[in-house]
């Protein structure tokens, strides 16, 4: 069983990279040196996962980036060529043999005993046994066709398991592991803003035609929750938002550039976006939006929260036009261009005191909140009062104090 092992893994191909996975580079190490502490060392690998031993097999089967899940993934019907199908089927084979391996055998092979088996869990959870075709037949070789459409609706890589990202300028696309589960349902009032919003994505995710959008106003307003339920409520349309700070703006034609790889829609969420007059990295945000010798890509939208209007500071002195620069009103004009680059500005104004307290009601009521309606008006006014003015932050922040109170 031990060839066995060390056959199936060396003659991966396509899913060659999986040898690099830790789990599988110890099960390998076992292979070659069956000794109890290669044993313990695998075991160890495994339970970082989190998964279980089947468990992890498909979770790198589905998450896998290769030419095979690649070009399945642009595949229009199983339009493949017949090569790459003869090797994804050869590979599957091999990986089915793995998945299908016998622990306890192995170890009583290797002379360690059956009981370390039982350190090793085998399940599968719902989630794959209802996506994976693999699951449905014990030939694999077989479902190399199925796996082309899997990855078509699915995705790969980090997008077959997670659409909530960020970006890291030191180590790139990284998951979200627990994005917000915001709806915009509990987004209460701005209901003209939440209605642009939702056009404009619908049709980016059909395909056709849409703007990058600024959403501009007052803090605690519910911009930047309003992207981010978007997830939420398109995210089995092939969805996937990912959050970039301030401060990586200028990795963004990188960012672009590895989003357009994926047939997947992206949108790039950048928070409170804004620019002191002396700094220049808009430049770089403008040429991604509009404007560098490469088109826009089609996967892919900006959406962005900011205060300001104009998004880069601005002084009088910008428009005595007096300093050095003999065209200084061309600098003034370029400054202001970037809020043009974003194609809708839906902007949002503090709430009167009448919709703040629409909004805090009507959170109270999505939240069950079982209190008079006249004290519920009148402490909510309080704390608005005493705190920071009328908006959908302040109310969510005095419900919440009602529930610590209580």
């Amino acid at each position: 069983m031990l060839e066995k092992i060390r056959t199936a893994l060396d003659s991966l191909v396509l899913y060659r990279g999986l040898l690099q996975d830790p789990v599988v580079a110890s099960l390998r190490r076992f292979a070659d040196m069956p000794a109890l502490s290669a044993w313990h060392e695998f075991a160890y690998s495994l339970y970082q996962t989190g998964h279980s031993y089947q468990e992890h097999w498909l979770e790198l089967i589905r998450c896998a980036d290769n030419p095979f899940t690649s070009q399945a993934e642009f595949s229009v019907g199983q339009d493949l060529s017949s090569t790459l199908l003869r090797a994804a089927a050869h590979d599957l084979t091999c990986l089915q043999s793995l998945y299908f391996l016998d622990l306890a055998e192995l170890l009583a092979e290797s002379g360690l005993g059956t009981d370390l088996a039982q350190l090793i869990l085998y399940k599968i959870p719902d989630d794959y046994r209802e996506a994976l075709p693999l699951l449905d037949s014990h030939i694999w070789r077989e479902l190399a066709g199925p796996m082309v459409t899997y990855y078509r609706e699915h995705s790969r890589g980090m997008l077959a398991s997670h659409r909530a990202l960020h970006w890291d300028s030191s180590r790139g696309l990284q998951a979200v592991a627990n994005p917000d589960p915001i709806s915009l349902d509990d987004l209460i009032g701005y209901r003209s803003q939440k209605e642009q919003v939702q056009s404009n994505t619908e049709r980016f995710l059909r395909g056709e035609p849409a703007n990058n959008i600024l959403l501009y106003g007052n803090r605690g307003t519910g911009k930047s929750s309003m992207i981010k339920a978007l997830l939420n409520r398109y995210r089995g349309d092939k969805l996937a938002l990912v959050e970039v700070y301030r401060n990586d703006l200028a990795d963004l034609p990188i960012l672009t550039a590895q989003l357009r790889s994926y047939n997947v829609y992206f949108i790039i969420f950048v928070d409170d976006l804004s620019f002191e007059d002396y700094e220049s990295d808009y430049k770089g945000l403008k040429a991604v939006m509009e404007g560098s010798l490469e088109g826009r890509a089609p996967n892919v939208l900006i959406y962005a929260t900011s205060n300001r209007r104009n998004l880069i500071r601005e002084s009088f002195a910008d428009r005595t036009y007096v300093d050095e620069e003999i065209h200084a009103r061309d600098t003034m004009e370029e400054k202001l261009s970037l809020a043009d680059r974003f194609g809708l500005t839906i902007t949002f104004p503090a709430p009167s005191q009448q919709q703040y307290l629409e909004i805090v009601e009507g959170m109270a009521e999505r939240r069950h909140l079982n209190m008079d309606p006249e004290l519920l008006r009148r402490r909510a006014l309080e704390w608005e009062r005493a705190h920071h003015g009328p908006s959908g932050r302040t109310a969510r922040q005095f419900l919440d104090s009602l529930k610590h109170s209580e």
